[in-house]
């Protein structure tokens, strides 16, 4: 499973390749296509320059989380895959607001927005705070986001290759404590987040 995963990401990508596959359920005029459309443009402009801590452009982490909700979970739902695309903008960019992510593609986008986010350093200076609140809120999000987080939590697992063992500890931790047990509970990802956990121990034990 994990193996026809990391093949789906190998290929090259590109806007092209993205819309291609957009195309092959909605046609390129309806509505749909093209709210998917501004928000593919809005996250890669917002995100031009930004870099993730292995080097990688962060827009390719975005496309590539979509990339799995489309191409394997066969998320249909266009609201749902907006959203994936735009599941870091609020928390990392500050020119984008939830009001902004509302007023450009409604109030259920906006939601799954809100739950992808971390709280603001202004509501809860404290990170270790921001953290356990983010978590609590799992309790209560709607199963449309865990398409979205646990989708974005496999492709962190599976690009961490370069990080400390200690960063791979953490997160292997805190995957087993805090994702697989909402995999387990909506049905989403549960045995592809254990293999890439697994594999993640194996580089941690040579």
């Amino acid at each position: 499973m994990l193996e026809k995963i990391k093949a789906l990401l190998k290929g090259a990508e590109n806007r092209e390749t993205f819309f291609r596959r957009i195309a092959s359920f909605f046609a390129p005029m309806d509505p749909k296509y093209k709210a998917i459309e501004k928000a593919y443009d809005y996250a890669k402009d917002a995100f031009r320059d930004v870099e993730r801590e292995n080097g990688d452009r962060y827009f390719e982490h975005l496309r590539a989380v979509t990339i799995i909700l489309i191409d394997y979970l066969r998320v249909r739902d266009h609201e749902v895959i907006i959203s994936a695309l735009l599941h870091d903008i609020v928390e990392d960019i500050p020119s984008w607001t939830l009001e902004r992510v509302r007023a450009e593609f409604g109030d259920r986008v906006a939601l799954l927005v809100d739950y992808l986010s971390k709280p603001s350093v202004r509501d809860y200076p404290s990170k270790k705070e921001r953290v356990k609140v983010y978590r609590n809120r799992f309790e209560n999000a709607p199963r449309e986001f865990f398409f979205i987080k646990l989708s974005d939590r496999l492709h962190n697992l599976l690009t961490m290759w370069s990080f400390s063992p200690e960063k791979r500890a953490a997160k292997i931790e805190e995957t087993t404590r805090y994702y697989l047990p909402y995999a387990e509970k909506h049905i989403i990802l549960i045995h592809e987040l254990e293999e890439a956990i697994e594999e993640l121990k194996r580089k941690k034990s040579k």
